[in-house]
């Protein structure tokens, strides 16, 4: 199946993240200057407008809001906790979890790393799944280590997680057997748990020695400084991973995996009374200790005063600037107080960002892609706040911007149209999540009751959900919000990080800086916002429809294609796989290849430029606005052979994305503003690719498969960057996308056909232009001849990373896409059993069987292992030892019967895009028919372990191939 890939590269965007250790120390040179400093004056202004904020109360805050009375709740008589909810989305299939209230952050002092040590643990080997034998044995019912079975360890919780088939009462009952043995039976045997000593290593190396390693590092040394969770990092440094004994996971077993501090979570396609019974009787005996330690009182406290971290880093990516906000949480979300005041703090944020991301886009901040920001490590602690990159002589003035625009709030708060766009998207949110509660996932549904159980946040009847939601939303006012959000911050003190290249380091702002820069807030001067609301009333009047000149069905289906007089098809087909909701996706052949070799650079960044500069009489500011309250996305991009457009909408505002559509191909808008926003975004990365370990990589592989060819680059060249050039984006636009006459746009999902055909007869048939026609053209460098073997220098920490690239030519056929899908299968199992769990050499190796049909068809098959650098000799050669037994021997029968069940499992799930996707490429390889996503089933079926080892001999070229070690910078010296 061709994949249509959007062009998507987009800046550093700072979010909420979890630190968390799952299954499946810093190094370097960084610089790093840490400081927690009062204010060097204590000097207040008379600027401010408002007293003191106060925080909100109602009548009604205290109202426990209500689990939905589908899912079925029960203790058992010795306290373990269990949920069940009944739901048929996907179908087929059940999510399963153990969850237990114990962490990182009940470790003593002699137990560091022992729980997420545990975790692991709990793979290899309990009573009566010795060993591996616990994971090959879901394997068998087509589960996936990784994706379906798998588990994490933060600092209040550790959770386990399944996915099994339900089709069969035998294999549900067996993953209620594992649960039972992860709580109670697991084995802690001395051999395994020295083997497993290694893969945690790994882990940490992969986690830990890059730049987000020593920002996580840092941040939570000051975040959580003072509290129990101090010095309880989920992920160990190695030196603490090699005191971990088995007495020491014992203990820590036997002290919290216990049944007052478990829960259960099932969810899927089941009789509830089914559960309920395996539950009480597995679960129902299970005793805790003699004498059970007490839980530790878990807190934070706010700052009282501010904190500041420099992060001058070898590794990083990109300059900027955040700020956090630290309080100690309020309760969660479990009451109507709860959720009304963090819907109003939401509000907030977003109106702060929004407000900034706005002034970005007119070009008068020193600062680009602003958004908010937060580091909750902990369910005890709040921090929201803001973020933005910055080059790094701009840090110390992006620095100064954020605290006064937060001053500016928490003097004068928002105004009416900030709160009312903030409104209409909060709105179409809850609206969104409504009217998708039909094709809600299991997995979603699991991730609710896991929260319910860990804190206080409410897995609500969908209907009572949303009208709660709404009702809060629309009692929002302007003051209401305005002491939420400033009653957060005054009650605390910032925490201030700085962070960018450690070659700029002498650009960036010291702490003496930021501290002169919060102490001046008091006595800023600053005025209120205006509000410069502009109401727009449609993005265009509505044409008249066009006629069709010709209806088609897709070969052997009864699948609709209309063509209009521009030459352009239309493919549309409801489905009911994602209520209210639909995907699309359009093409056209030709693509970069058609360019000059200068216009390249441009081709491949005009989806990033054209999004930053609105379209028709609509700059992207009042553009954004004006989709205030639709959940619509449109996506144009260029790639080496195709042109096209990627989107995704609520079946709601459907209209709105067929206007998008016209608009950006007949009134295309070119800001010059685009130019340096999107120039930001890559300049770090383009100048010094080696300090980032995957970009070095990516560059590498591309260098040795497309030698002299800077085409193929994954990034623009400095001077390529430099001089980004909007006349001629706008050139390669009207060459690629003036003309429909070959496009094919494909809607799947959730809609009414005949309105779909009505909106694209009213805005795709009236597009300008007409019966245009390119084929693919194949402009690529042959494959490299022999091992082409390169070692390559990135980043500054203890990591290394083995890739290995085939690439092979000639037509795919239905079985063999088949067959190429088990290969994959049967690599993946071999890199876990081999490298990962028997060397210990990598946390989580990696393989990717990518099936290629154009600009000529073929196959790439990619291997990446992630390690110790010292290691790679030794990967290399167990690697090259697999794949070779694999051409010579085929895979072993367990490998190929566990491969063949997951893959038909794999098959058996399917969304939109993949419909969509399938259905364009019908279009372009008449021969590939669409039923073939029914028929692989019977192809799963019918291969063998033979015609495995054939297509490893034709995709494994040992005498051909790629390989790229990279070791960190000055790696041997």
């Amino acid at each position: 199946m061709r994949k249509v890939r959007p062009v998507h590269r987009p800046g550093v965007v700072l979010t909420a993240v979890a630190l968390l250790a799952a299954c499946g120390g810093s190094a370097g040179t960084t610089t790093t200057t840490v400081t927690t400093i009062a204010p060097a004056t204590t000097t207040t202004g008379p600027t401010t407008t408002r007293p003191p904020a106060v925080l909100p109360t109602f009548a009604d805050d205290a109202d426990p809001i209500a689990l939905d009375p589908s899912t079925t709740v029960g203790v058992l008589d010795n306290g373990l906790a269990f949920y069940i909810r009944e739901n048929t989305a996907p179908g087929g299939r059940a999510q399963l979890r153990l969850v237990v209230k114990a962490g990182s952050a009940h470790e003593s002092d002699s137990q560091k790393g022992v729980a997420h040590y545990l975790e692991h643990m709990m793979f290899n080997g309990t009573e009566s799944f010795p060993s591996n034998e616990l994971v090959q044995v879901l394997q068998r019912f087509g589960a996936e280590f990784g994706p379906d079975i798998n588990a994490y360890t933060a600092y209040e919780e550790t959770v386990y997680m399944l996915e099994l088939p339900t089709d069969d009462p035998d294999t549900v009952a067996t993953g209620f057997d594992v649960l039972l043995e992860w709580a109670t039976a697991a084995t802690l045997d001395p051999a395994e748990v020295e083997l497993e000593r290694g893969v945690l290593v790994e882990e940490w190396r992969l986690r830990d020695q890059g730049f987000w390693g020593r920002y996580f590092a840092a941040v939570t040394d000051l975040l959580l400084a003072g509290t129990p969770y101090d010095g309880r990092l989920p992920l160990a440094a190695p030196d603490d991973l090699e005191q971990t004994t088995p007495e020491a996971l014992q203990s820590f077993y036997e002290d919290w995996y216990r049944p007052d501090l478990m829960a259960v979570v099932a969810v899927g396609d089941f009789e509830t009374e089914d559960i309920e019974a395996l539950i009480r009787e597995r679960f129902g005996d299970v005793a805790g200790p003699a004498a059970a330690p007490a839980v530790p009182d878990l807190f934070t406290n706010a700052f009282i005063e501010p904190a500041f971290i420099v992060l001058a880093d070898p590794e990083a990516a990109d300059a900027f600037v955040e700020l956090n906000y630290p309080v100690p949480a309020m309760g969660g979300t479990g009451t109507v107080g709860g959720l009304r005041r963090r819907i109003a703090l939401d509000a907030a944020f977003d109106m702060l960002a929004t407000r900034l991301h706005e002034d970005t886009l007119r070009g008068v901040t020193p600062f680009f892609d602003p958004s908010r920001a937060a580091n909750e490590f902990v369910r005890t602690q709040g921090t929201d706040g803001i973020a933005a990159s910055a080059h790094p002589e701009d840090l110390e003035a992006t620095a100064a911007t954020l605290l006064a625009e937060v001053e500016r709030v928490r003097r004068f708060g928002f105004v009416a149209g900030e709160l009312e766009r903030a409104i209409g998207n909060l709105h179409s949110y809850v609206e969104s999540e409504y009217e998708q509660r039909t094709t809600k996932q299991d997995r979603a549904f699991a991730a609710d009751l896991v929260e319910s159980f860990l804190g206080d946040t409410p897995a609500a009847e969908a209907l009572d959900w949303r009208d709660l939601q709404l009702r809060l939303i629309d009692e929002l006012t302007l003051d209401q919000v305005w002491a939420t959000f400033a009653a957060t911050v005054e009650s605390t003190e910032p925490l201030v990080i700085v962070a960018g290249p450690e070659a700029s380091a002498d650009a960036m702002p010291d702490t003496a800086a930021l501290v002169a820069i919060h102490a001046a807030l008091p006595t800023l001067e600053l005025e209120a916002r205006p509000d410069d609301t502009v109401e727009v009333e449609a993005l265009m009047e509505p044409p008249e429809p066009e006629q069709i000149v010709e209806r088609y069905t897709l070969a052997d289906t009864v699948i609709p294609v209309i063509e209009f007089g521009n030459g352009l098809w239309f493919i549309s087909w409801p489905t009911e796989i994602h209520a209210g909701h639909a995907e699309l996706i359009a093409a056209s052949p030709g693509g970069w290849v058609m360019l000059a070799d200068a216009d390249v650079t441009e081709a491949k960044l005009l989806g990033e430029v054209v999004l930053a500069s609105g379209v028709a009489e609509f700059d992207q500011v009042t553009l954004e606005r004006a989709l205030v309250g639709t959940e619509v996305s449109l996506q144009p991009f260029v790639d080496e052979v195709w042109e096209g457009f990627s989107g995704s909408v609520d079946t709601a505002d459907l209209e709105i994305l067929f206007q998008l559509i016209r608009l950006y191909m007949d009134e295309t808008r070119f800001d010059p503003i685009a130019i340096p926003i999107v120039q930001n975004r890559l300049q770090q990365q383009v100048e010094s690719p080696e300090t980032l370990v995957d970009t070095a990589l990516e560059l590498a592989i591309a260098a040795a498969r497309f030698p002299g060819d800077p085409r193929f680059s994954p990034l623009p060249s400095v001077e390529e960057l430099a001089t980004l050039d909007l006349a001629r984006v706008e050139a390669v636009f009207a060459d690629r996308f003036g003309d429909p006459g070959d496009f094919v746009f494909v809607l799947v999902g959730d809609f009414d056909p005949d309105d779909a055909e009505v909106l694209a007869r009213r805005y795709l048939g009236t597009i300008e232009g007409g019966s245009f026609r390119e084929d693919f053209v194949d402009e690529r460098p042959a494959e490299p001849a022999g091992i082409v073997a390169e070692t390559v220098e990135a980043g500054t920490g203890e990591r290394g990373v083995l890739t290995m690239r085939f690439d092979t030519s000639g037509a795919l056929d239905p079985d063999l896409r088949v067959h190429l899908d088990i290969l994959e299968a049967v690599i993946e199992q071999r890199l876990t059993a081999h490298i990962r769990e028997e060397l210990s050499a990598s946390y989580s190796p990696y393989v990717l069987l990518y099936q290629v049909d154009e600009p000529v068809a073929g196959v790439e098959l990619s291997v990446r292992i992630d390690g110790d650098p010292n290691g790679i000799d030794e990967v290399r050669q167990a690697l090259l030892a697999d794949l070779e037994d694999l051409t010579t021997n085929g895979p072993t029968v367990d490998e190929f019967d566990i491969a063949r069940e997951q893959v038909f499992r794999n098959y058996e799930l399917i969304d939109n895009l993949q419909l969509a996707r399938a259905m364009l490429h019908a279009v372009f390889y008449p021969d590939d028919l669409v039923t073939e996503i029914r028929d692989r089933f019977d192809r799963v079926e019918a291969a063998t372990r033979a015609d495995i080892r054939e297509v490893a001999q034709r995709v494994i070229t040992l005498d051909e191939y790629i390989e790229i070690a990279l070791v960190p910078i000055g790696f041997g010296e």
